[in-house]
């Protein structure tokens, strides 16, 4: 992948949707003066789903963590919650060789099984 970075904030990343999203965040958060635990959330899973509806790729935790400028652990943590209450799904069977880390997708609609 060609390396995408931006000269006037400094930010690099391999992921173009990455930069672009940060730059957006950051340009809602100066609007906003608070985001509550509730709005960070919301603003994850609207991250999910618009990089599935654009790429159709998973995010991780860290990628998620540079975007919202939190640490891994916090976003883990985040992530899990969403999991639970269904709003994201891991894809993938497990956890991947080289590391630790899921990546998730939004959650999809399933049809009820009918017998």
């Amino acid at each position: 992948m060609v390396k995408v970075s931006e000269q006037l904030t400094g930010l690099e990343a391999k992921d173009p949707f990455l930069v672009e999203y940060k730059q957006n965040l950051q340009d809602l958060l100066r609007g906003m003066k608070s985001v509550g635990g509730s709005g960070v959330r919301l603003l994850m899973v609207e991250m999910i789903r618009s990089r599935w509806i654009r790429d159709r790729r998973a995010s991780y935790p860290y990628e998620l963590a540079w975007v919202f400028d939190k640490k891994e652990d916090a976003v883990s943590k985040v992530l899990k919650g969403l999991e639970e209450s269904g709003d994201i799904e891991p894809i993938g069977l497990g956890r991947g060789k080289k590391a630790h880390v899921k990546p998730y997708k939004p959650r999809t609609l399933r049809k009820p099984k009918t017998r």
